[in-house]
């Protein structure tokens, strides 16, 4: 039995998201959001769906989806830096051995004018065999929309 507690907290320390707020955000009820998302560290189709669809549905959530143009929404653009994920098989064969999954953005808010409003860089990672490319993928995009509406994770 002891073995199963000390393998579900290694579970639990291997994955994780950190953030460093460049500019602290703080929301306002009012605030609605649209946002684009930038690829320079080659994350794949599939994985910009899943990442897409959990961010408008934590966004919606919130009730911070802007759902047209407008006068006063917030831009929000995420620059995803850095996308590396072992292949499921990979990972359940070699697990930590085949290193880490990863995923490192910058997520820069902006008002209507362009002015910076607030700046975090998030890095999600898991060094472990336990866990989905796609539960990263959405707990990256769920950190992303708490820094964005304010809300805690």
């Amino acid at each position: 039995m002891r073995w199963i507690t000390a393998l579900l907290a290694l579970t639990l320390v291997a994955c994780g998201t950190s953030g460093q707020v460049r500019q602290s955000y703080a929301s306002t009820s009012s605030d609605r959001f649209s946002y684009e998302v930038v690829n320079t560290g080659g994350m794949t189709d599939e994985a910009l769906g899943i990442f897409r669809k959990q961010l408008d549905a934590s966004l919606t959530a919130a009730g911070k989806l802007a759902t047209g143009a407008g006068a006063g929404i917030k831009q929000v653009k995420i620059d995803v830096r850095t996308y590396r994920m072992r292949h499921g098989a990979t990972r359940a064969m070699v697990g930590i051995m085949a290193g880490r999954d990863s995923i490192e953005s910058t997520v820069v808010v902006t008002d209507d004018k362009g002015q910076v409003l607030g700046q975090i860089d998030i890095d999600s990672k898991n060094s472990t065999a336990w866990g989905t490319s796609g539960g990263l993928i959405e707990g990256h995009a769920e950190e992303i929309a708490a820094f964005v509406t304010g809300t805690k994770r």
